[in-house]
């Protein structure tokens, strides 16, 4: 019984010492109101230019960090942007920012005007 009991420490222990998700946070927003990055940027952050939204994936890290940190304090970036940063825990901003780092670079949808055959 003993065991059991130190291994379940062990294992929660690690599960809290490895941090959030960014994976989870971009899919799905975070427990403090920051919306899914996803909904706007696409599920692979290949953004979508439709709508303003760059490509994240393959950005440096911190640069990732830095926008953030600015959109949080209210420069640069839309409402949206800046409620999101600011909902952001460190630690969420560090797991995005690396997680968004981590993926290959996407190709944004066409757009009608720049599609391929419509010339």
């Amino acid at each position: 019984m003993r065991l059991w009991v130190l291994a379940l420490c062990i294992v929660s222990t690690a599960a809290l010492a490895a941090g959030p998700d960014g994976s989870n946070i971009f899919m799905h927003g975070n427990a403090n109101g920051a919306l899914p990055c996803a909904a706007c940027h696409g599920v692979q952050a290949q953004g979508n230019p439709g709508i303003g939204a760059p490509r994240l994936a393959g950005m440096p890290a911190t640069a990732i960090e830095t926008y953030l940190a600015l959109f949080a304090n209210g420069q640069g970036g839309n409402a949206t942007m800046q409620f999101i940063a600011q909902a952001l825990s460190p630690a969420e901003t560090k797991a995005v920012a690396a997680y968004l780092a981590s993926l290959p670079i996407a190709t944004p949808p066409a757009s009608p005007t720049n599609s391929p055959g419509t010339d």
